[in-house]
């Protein structure tokens, strides 16, 4: 059982906090298959059970990387800092989870939880270069890092010799920068 998206908001494709009644509906759904599950063989129930795990998980880490977001903002402070790395060429032309091709030459970056559109200002934290990203794609999966960022911002951060960099992501609040990233006027 799938747990439903949030509701798209009035500031574009950020997704709005997921509402009381959304996560009852989910709640209610789980609950309902685990007592159809009941009369069932236990293999039924297991599965019942996890799926009302996934289905109250799920929104849960949407509100907690929400209230984690919306502290960044308030307070000025990285979102997160850690490890990123960049995506190999083999990954040029493939699917993203947000369902574009992914494009080496765009400035966009993979990450676990923010809202696949978020744009995000990455500082490289051993030479103070930044580049603002999209939130495009799902992960990185692999060493536990934080971001895996496209070739052209691995670039503009000036990491690739190193491959690995440790860096600071800090939100851009919605309508502060057009898609690519500038800036928008009067937003300075």
């Amino acid at each position: 059982m799938a747990a439903p998206e949030p509701a798209a908001s009035d500031e574009g494709d950020r997704p709005a906090l997921l509402s009381v009644s959304t996560l009852t509906s989910t709640t209610t759904a789980a609950v309902a298959a685990v007592a159809e599950a009941a009369s069932a063989p236990v293999s039924a129930a297991v599965s019942a059970v996890s799926a009302v795990t996934t289905a109250i998980a799920e929104p849960v880490q949407r509100i907690r990387s929400a209230a984690a977001t919306t502290t960044a903002r308030v307070t000025g402070q990285p979102h997160q800092t850690g490890a990123a790395s960049y995506y190999a060429d083999k990954f040029h032309g493939r699917k993203t989870a947000s369902g574009e091709t992914f494009d080496n030459g765009e400035l966009t970056m993979a990450h676990r939880t923010l809202p696949l559109g978020t744009l995000v200002k990455v500082t490289n934290l051993a030479n103070n270069t930044s580049v603002v990203v999209r939130v495009n794609d799902r992960g990185p999966y692999a060493g536990g890092r934080v971001a895996d960022l496209s070739r052209a911002a691995a670039e503009k951060l000036k990491m690739i010799q190193r491959g690995i960099v440790d860096v600071a992501l800090h939100i851009v609040p919605p309508g502060t920068a057009d898609k690519d990233g500038s800036p928008k006027r009067g937003s300075n």
